[in-house]
């Protein structure tokens, strides 16, 4: 995997030129490679901070000096390996080692205590017993370091105790301004300077640490120092690794937040199992956005428990996974399902410039054998991408230049004559020039395998093809010539050993470029006004408290949402004069907080069109609710509304990300079809129209909706507007655990309306 085979030896050293993509040996930058658009973190004052509501983490990350409490030379101790780890990588800052029991460690003076040292250290790795750290933290800080390590466990990982031990680490970090990494961590490596802060065992098996322009912050040490180890031994550099470990103060959103200001950290990656602060993280990742930086995610510990509205309909999509799925989508991370599907699109990403990202999904797979392009297309369609035929003309203009077997429909097969003959071989340049000026083509994959001759050709044509082309350019060559794969390295292509990963990379990646879009085209910012006061409509809702319809509609037209008109009756001839008020034909609800669901319990009538029918349908709601116990507060009288199409919009409150909007397929179809996506409220119109648009559907009931994607098209106007009252009207609902569920939502071009509500306080 990743170029080499597992059991290899990693080399005592590498070849000194920077390849195109990565970084400089460490005591000097390399300057972007020829075509490099090269990305500016925002001025920062020589700070990795960048923003006043985050750390400035610039004594962990830059630190000049570094103390190792607890270090000495006995062995097994982890202080003295710590020391001796990082003169052997070439710290450049100095090393203190700190032990009152101690003349030296390795050759270098201890001092006593934090406090003993020459100048306070910038950081300091506590390598004691978990026990001690609480009062280390407060030596610390009074000798005037700021930021330290904590890599040994004894937390909160291990129950009551730990918890309690982890509370104190906390308290003392909170009362003298200590910025702690861990505990529980592996700590972190920065390969450019070097700094090895960790006991990471890949360390012991390298010489030096090949500088890159990935960094990652992981909650797993052990995932991540295994990245770097894998990457490094297929000759790719990291820039950061870092272990987060407990997150007792510093938390991944913090660490991801100094990286986008990092200037030497291009790519970022993390793996992420859960988070405190959602909206800390969504900061962080809305910077990394802004700033250029294309931050890769695998999400651990996904499930589908419910997002506290398991009494709706809304509990069976609000999921923790589905939730997190729709939050990194609307923040433009690149979302991966394994840890190998992470790397390849590092890797990839870190040697290509913005410009050469995917500007959509159509592929043509390129091959010089059938099977292979068969499959390939296969994989694509399967992962979301297009493998369109070829135009006419570029088919034309592809005739002469294939050899007359080869087949140019899509996939396009060269067949073996294309790199054995000299002469075919010179037409593979204009070849690739065709195949990538097609208006479809938005990523040329080359799916290759073993050549008896004209390898080392092949990749000197596909090197300068994509020099010279604005289409992604992926390459797939398990089999290939000695040196070739280290020859389209140095050009910044990662080349895959695998066909299927090359194929999964380039769906990750479709449709990312820009990398930055405009603001306007992805801010989720709506009129920050709510529209309602709500604790004036529900005041002091108990635990369970249920909002029936005819309430739920009263507050939805005081926030400005369209309802279907309807009147709450107590009698059959109350019923007789609601429905001559609100017009025929009228539908009768039975209203109760003890039945969520009337249709399946038998209290809903259809279409009724006289006063006949709804005295018999009043006096069948009736009589249904006394059958199954159920006292009702009245019927719910309302003006049938026919035609148009059926949405369910619902939100609810993620202990994570806050209030959730969700939009699917609304009505009887709620439960058949698995058609549903998630945003972060509030939004503004425009990103409603966005969300609906990826809802399965919309395409089929707005014809018109694909050809504008960038606006708000009059077919969806209406819809979208609703959609963006609702999400502010959620957002400001102030209960901590809430469903609010519309349920269907009736509209088309001209109209959306509300014909069922329920709100469910579940936890006030």
């Amino acid at each position: 995997m990743y170029g080499r085979s597992h059991g290899e030896q990693l080399p005592a050293a590498f070849p000194g030129r920077p390849r195109r993509g990565r970084l400089a040996p460490p005591h000097g930058r390399s300057p972007p490679a020829k075509g490099r658009r090269t990305v500016k973190a925002r001025p920062h004052a020589g700070s990795v901070s960048g923003c006043a509501d985050f750390a400035d983490l610039t004594g962990l990350l830059r630190p000049r000096s570094v103390a190792v409490v607890g270090a000495s030379d006995r062995p097994g101790n982890v202080g003295g390996a710590a020391v001796r780890r990082l003169r052997r990588f070439g710290f450049p800052g100095a090393i203190v080692p700190v032990n009152p029991r101690r003349a030296d460690v390795d050759g270098i003076p201890c001092v006593p205590s934090v406090a003993a040292s020459p100048e306070p250290p910038d950081l300091a790795i506590l390598a004691v017993p978990a026990g001690a750290t609480p009062d280390l933290v407060r030596e610390c800080a009074a000798a005037g370091t700021r930021h330290g390590i904590i890599w040994s466990g004894g937390f909160d990982e291990v129950g009551p105790a730990g918890a309690d031990l982890q509370e104190a680490l906390r308290r003392a970090c909170a009362e003298t301004g200590f910025f702690v990494l861990g505990p529980n961590c592996i700590g972190l490596i920065d390969s450019h300077r070097p700094l090895t802060a960790t006991f990471a065992s890949f360390l012991s098996h390298v010489d030096r640490l090949i500088p890159g322009d990935i960094s990652m912050v992981s909650q797993s040490g052990g995932l991540a120092t295994t990245a770097q180890a894998l990457a490094q031994r297929a000759g790719f550099g990291f820039r950061y690794t870092i272990s987060s470990g407990n997150e007792a103060v510093l938390t991944a959103a913090d660490l991801l937040h100094a990286l986008v200001h990092d200037d030497q950290t291009r790519v970022m990656l993390a793996y992420l199992e859960g988070v405190r602060d959602g909206d800390r993280l969504a900061a962080a990742l809305t910077e990394a956005r802004t700033c250029g930086k294309p931050v890769i995610v695998l999400k651990g510990g996904a499930t589908e428990a419910s997002a506290g509205a398991a009494a709706a309909h809304t509990g069976a999509f609000a999921g923790a996974d589905r939730t997190w799925t729709a939050v990194l989508e609307e923040l433009g991370v690149i979302q991966v399902e394994s840890f190998e599907e992470m790397l390849d699109v590092a890797l990839f990403v870190s040697g290509t410039d913005p410009e050469q990202l995917p500007a959509g999904d159509g592929v043509a797979v390129l091959t010089f054998g059938g099977g292979m392009g068969v499959l390939s297309a296969d994989q694509a369609v399967r992962r979301g991408l297009r493998v369109p035929e070829l135009a006419p003309a570029t088919r034309a203009t592809l005739a002469p230049l294939v050899p007359s077997i080869a087949s140019t429909r899509n996939p396009i097969d060269l067949t073996p004559e294309a790199f054995n003959k000299h002469a075919a071989l010179e037409r593979f340049p204009a070849t690739l020039d065709a195949i990538a000026a097609d208006p479809g083509v938005d990523i040329v994959l080359a799916q290759l395998g073993a050549m008896d001759s004209g390898g080392p050709d092949v990749a000197e044509h596909l090197a300068a093809f994509r020099r010279r082309t604005d289409v992604t350019v992926s390459v797939a060559w398990p089999l290939a010539p000695d040196g070739v794969v280290d020859r389209l390295r140095d050009e910044g292509l990662h080349v895959f050993d695998e066909h299927s990963r090359a194929v999964t990379v380039a769906a990750r990646l479709a449709g990312r470029r820009p990398v930055v879009p405009p603001a306007a085209a992805w801010s989720p910012a709506g009129p920050s006004t709510p529209p309602l006061d709500w604790s004036a409509a529900v005041p002091r809702p108990g635990p369970g408290t249920v909002v029936t319809e005819p309430r739920c509609h009263e507050i939805l037209a005081t926030a400005g949402l369209p309802t279907a008109a309807g009147r709450l009756a107590g009698s059959e001839d109350d019923a007789v004069a609601a429905a001559g008020a609100v017009g025929f034909p009228v539908v009768l609800k039975g209203s109760s907080a003890a039945v969520l669901h009337r249709a399946a319990a038998g209290l809903v009538a259809l279409r009724l069109r006289t006063e006949e029918q709804v005295r018999s349908a009043y006096r069948r709601l009736t009589e249904r609710a006394g059958s199954l116990g159920v006292a009702l507060d009245g019927v719910y009288v309302q003006h049938q509304l026919d035609g148009g199409r059926e949405l369910l919009v619902s939100a609810f409150r993620d202990p994570t990300f806050g209030v959730m909007v969700s939009c699917g397929a609304g009505g009887t179809q709620t439960e058949l079809i698995d058609d549903v996506r998630l945003h972060r409220a509030p939004f503004g119109s425009a990103a409603a129209a966005r969300l609906l648009r990826r809802l399965r559907v919309v395409p089929r009931a707005v014809p018109n909706g694909w050809d504008h994607q960038d606006g708000d098209p009059d077919d969806l106007h209406h819809i979208a507007s609703f959609v963006s009252t609702f999400s502010r009207l959620a957002a400001a609902a102030p209960w901590s655990a809430f469903t609010l569920e519309l349920n269907p939502v009736r509209w088309d071009a001209g109209f959306a309306c509300a014909v069922d509500g329920l709100l469910i306080v579940e936890e006030p």
